[in-house]
């Protein structure tokens, strides 16, 4: 099972299920049937030994482990890991340590083998040793502890049983009504009863209406190594005595000489009950393992010479008149009970077979089926009547001295499977029903008739039917049939390698499938209920109202205690069930056997590229799940995971899946306990991990975990760089666009300076135009006014001679009329002041807006001073005489505030 020493010095059970076991050569832990060694010596600074005397596992959930010549240790339960020296209180380091213990209150006792007893207060990281000057050298040696109430027991060397009261720590002697002077003492309690172990004296129990220890005198020669209560029942183990079982019922004894116990050794050492069995711890045969109750399995009796380590294959069976057995090898037995106890009965003939392969009750005789030696007929003595061989002088027609099965059908015939096809007896000699002998399969492994068919299952050719007309029908198949059993009108067929099948109307159904190549060896039916034997174990089969298979396991393969089982070894009788394997028959007591659970699932270790990581030991129970945190970058991550149970659970499929990635389940390969999952993105995930046990009932595993990503992994980092690249990719966009709509800019405004120009150009032009139109109307209307007054003067001078007629004189008059009323108009101003603020705009409404009280005749003065004309030329336009003009300007320089010494020309031109 995994121990690589034989001595066994104590067994440890943590608050997970795991089992621990200290052995002289190092550390196990036990789960799922077997041990593995804990290598906890790497992480000392100490040179320790290896040999593990005593283990303890504290109400905070530490291992601490006891060292011959080491000292003491601790292992941390929480993260599976050892603790380092320097976080644990230490002892001196050549201590050897073969006892620790916890009271009630927290206090840690250590026993030591010569350097006495120590102990360490909650909160102290200190240890003290227990002194009494009135037991010196009773206290240099403690074995064991154990307490009621405020009273600790102390199973100490010397001649006195002593105790120490908490909280005073004092340690007090209880008198005994026996010298109990030993080397070795154990001490166990319940309520109020305390039961002390004496080497070389015996059991003492304490009568508490006396206050002292009375010797059990009940067993002579009986020298305790360990005593423990279990329920009401006191177990006492010897070193080379065997076991004891003290009880209301009387004393029971286990001993490796009985053969029935499958015991290998009389040395034990602890006594510890673990999940409703008894353990032991031996000096040389490991642990051996007893049910606290025996009313479920009962082992019938073995052969004399069998040992523990031997084959003793029981391979065929049949209920009649107790139970005949077929062996390979060992021949043939009947058991009866006697008493209430199973006993091999003496038969009267030796000369059985060696292998027997089958056995049948034919009419009031038992027939035997062998592996080449043919056939047997026996008297209900099991006294040989008769023999047919293939190979004898009047075989009778046997074909084959193979024989595999039989089966009675119609009539009296006797049907017989060979190694080389079927026959049948019909009383007087073996027929051969078909012309080619392996028609309906050549080995054929079982027989079974329902009334109307013979059904024929073969290791090769599949599965046949033959009617009374002895029309043959094949239904192929692609294992090897192991067992057929007629079962509420179907036919169940147990296959090697493909589970169990069911055929019905024609039609084969899936009574449980091929889980990891699951072999089914036997069926049986007990009342209404139909078993099977399994590679899983013991299967109860039954049909839901659905009509749906459903399947429950009762027991796992090893807890059978009949190793392996064989084809065809189920058979029931008397509401029980008995089963055959690799190391004899047992009962089992089915009615009271109930289902195994789904264990529960614990995630154990976590690694990460190779490298363990610090993780808290999480199962499917835990309610705070803390999320695993992987590095940035990690490259493989494996889980590794353990079904909580002390038996193998062959039974029990696991699967897994990570949630994110998959809704579908991947199976994980049979006894395979981690998962190891590749590269993947960096986020968070759910690994979840299911157990899958009978009926589809499952536990859930579920493990969050999350691996880091690289800074330019992250969704900030990379939105910020999004957003930095999104505006680099606006500021460059707007650069380029600023640079097109300044150089577009630049375009236009050189554009518009062109524009400007030309307009400039145009307005220029366009302007001297006007200036010189204007200039061209002013000299025009100069000249036309000088030739109206040339007119007007001319007119006058007519008018004033004499002679002249009325009427001429009348003309005349009203021609110097009309030029006057011409040469004072005022339509030619309005035109020209029009033509001229037009031209001058800025100067126009400058000069208005500067000086607003000058008059329309100033306005028009300025304007044409403005043009540079000289007085005679403003007198001319303006019709008046240049003194005149000399007068004006006089009084438009007063008005416009110029100095007398400044040039009203030069005024008008700057303004």
């Amino acid at each position: 099972m995994g121990l690589n020493h034989p001595t066994v010095y104590d067994i440890e059970q943590d608050p997970w299920g795991f089992v621990w076991i200290g052995t002289r050569d190092g550390l196990y832990k036990f789960n799922e049937g077997r041990a593995n060694q804990v290598s906890f010596l790497d992480s000392t600074d100490l040179r320790r030994s290896n040999n593990v005397q005593s283990l303890l596992v504290s109400q905070d959930s530490t291992l601490y482990i006891g060292l011959q010549l080491g000292g003491l240790m601790g292992y941390d339960l929480s993260t599976m890991s050892i603790i380092a020296d320097d976080k644990i209180p230490q002892l001196p380091k050549d201590l050897s340590v073969i006892s620790l213990y916890q009271s009630n209150k927290g206090t840690l006792w250590a026993g030591t083998a010569g350097a006495g007893i120590y102990y360490l207060l909650p909160e102290s990281n200190r240890w003290k040793r227990l002194k009494e000057d009135k037991f010196p050298n009773e206290l240099f040696f403690c074995f064991d502890f154990a307490q009621q109430g405020d009273t600790i027991w102390l199973a100490t060397t010397g001649g006195a049983l002593l105790y120490v009261t908490e909280p005073d720590l004092a340690v007090h002697e209880m008198p005994a009504n026996a010298d109990v002077g030993s080397y070795r003492k154990s001490v166990d309690v319940l309520d109020n009863a305390v039961a002390y172990g004496v080497e070389d004296q015996g059991l003492f129990i304490l009568d508490s209406l006396r206050s002292s220890f009375i010797k059990y005198e009940d067993l002579e020669n009986f020298w305790p190594r360990d005593v423990k209560f279990i329920g009401q029942d006191l177990w006492v183990s010897t070193d080379g005595e065997g076991l004891f079982k003290i009880s209301d019922n009387g004393v029971s004894h286990y001993s490796k000489n009985e053969k029935q116990s499958g015991l290998a050794s009389n040395q034990f050492y602890g006594i510890y009950p673990l999940n409703n069995e008894v353990w032991l711890g031996t000096f040389n045969a490991g642990i051996a393992i007893i049910p606290e109750s025996e009313e479920l399995i009962i082992q019938l009796p073995r052969d004399e010479n069998y040992a523990n380590t031997s084959v003793q294959s029981a391979i065929s069976l049949i209920a009649e008149n107790g139970i005949w057995v077929g062996y390979d090898g060992d021949g043939l037995k009947n058991y009866k009970q006697l008493q209430g106890q199973w006993m091999e009965f003496m038969l009267f003939d030796r000369r059985y077979p060696k292998v027997i392969t089958s056995l049948i009750k034919f009419g009031d005789e038992i027939w035997i089926g062998s592996l080449s030696e043919g056939i047997y007929v026996l008297d209900q003595w099991g006294k040989i009547k008769r023999t047919y061989s293939s190979t004898s002088e009047n075989p009778l027609g046997l074909s084959n001295s193979n024989i595999w099965s039989m089966q009675k059908t119609w009539g009296d015939s006797l049907w017989i499977g060979t190694l080389s096809g079927l026959q049948f007896w019909d009383g007087g000699q073996f027929i051969s029903p078909f012309d080619d002998a392996w028609e309906a399969g050549r080995n054929i492994m079982d027989l079974e008739f329902d009334g109307k068919k013979l059904w024929i299952g073969s290791e090769f050719e599949g599965l046949f039917s033959l009617d009374h007309s002895g029309t043959l029908e094949r239904f192929e198949l692609d294992n090897s049939v192991l067992d057929l059993h007629q079962y509420q009108n179907n036919l169940i067929i147990a296959t090697e390698g493909a589970g169990i099948l069911a055929l019905r109307n024609g039609a084969i159904d899936t009574v449980i499938d091929n889980q990891g190549y699951m072999n089914a060896y036997s069926l049986a039916s007990l009342e209404s209920e139909l078993f099977a034997t399994t590679s899983i174990g013991l299967l109860r089969l039954y049909l839901s109202e659905a009509g749906e298979w459903k399947y429950e396991v009762l027991r796992e393969l090893n807890q059978l205690q009949v190793g392996s089982p064989n084809r065809k070894s189920l058979v029931s009788m008397n509401e029980r069930l008995y089963v055959g394997g690799t190391k004899g028959v047992a009962e089992l007591n089915v009615q009271k056997m109930t289902v195994s659970d789904v264990p529960d699932i614990i995630m154990t270790s976590v690694l990460s590229d190779n490298l363990r990581i610090p993780f808290n030991v999480t199962t499917n129970d835990s309610k705070d799940l803390n999320q695993v945190v992987f590095e940035p970058g990690v490259k493989s991550i494996r889980f590794n995971f353990e079904l909580v149970s002390t038996q193998l659970r062959s039974g029990i499929n696991t699967s897994y899946r990570i949630k994110q990635l998959d809704k579908s389940w991947k199976n994980i390969a049979y006894g395979l306990r981690s998962i190891d999952l590749p590269e993947l993105n960096h986020g968070s995930y759910t690994l979840e991990i299911q157990a899958v046990g009978s009926n589809n009932k499952y536990t859930t595993l579920t493990i969050p975990f999350k691996i880091e990503s690289f800074l330019w992994q992250r969704s900030w980092f990379q939105a910020m760089c999004l957003i930095l690249l999104i505006s680099a990719i606006v500021l460059s966009v707007y650069i380029y666009q600023d640079r097109k709509f300044q150089s577009t800019r630049l375009e236009l405004v050189e554009m518009e300076k062109e524009l400007l120009k030309s307009r400039a150009a145009e307005l220029e032009v366009k302007t001297e135009k006007q200036k010189a139109e204007l200039s061209f109307q002013l000299l025009k209307t100069s000249s036309r006014l000088e030739l109206l007054k040339g007119f007007k003067d001319r007119l006058i001078r007519e008018s004033q001679k004499k002679g002249l007629a009325a009427e001429v004189l009348q003309f005349l008059k009203s021609l110097t009329r009309e030029l006057n009323r011409e040469l004072q108009s005022e339509n030619y101003w309005d035109h020209f002041e029009r033509n001229y603020r037009e031209l001058h705009e800025e100067f126009s409404a400058n000069l208005k807006k500067t000086y607003p009280s000058l008059t329309k005749g100033e306005i028009r003065l300025s304007y044409l001073l403005r043009q540079k004309m000289s007085n005679k030329e403003v007198a001319n336009v303006l019709n008046v005489s240049p003194a005149a003009v000399e007068k004006a300007k006089y009084r438009l320089k007063k008005k416009l505030g110029i100095d007398k010494g400044s040039s009203l020309d030069n005024f008008i031109q700057d303004l």
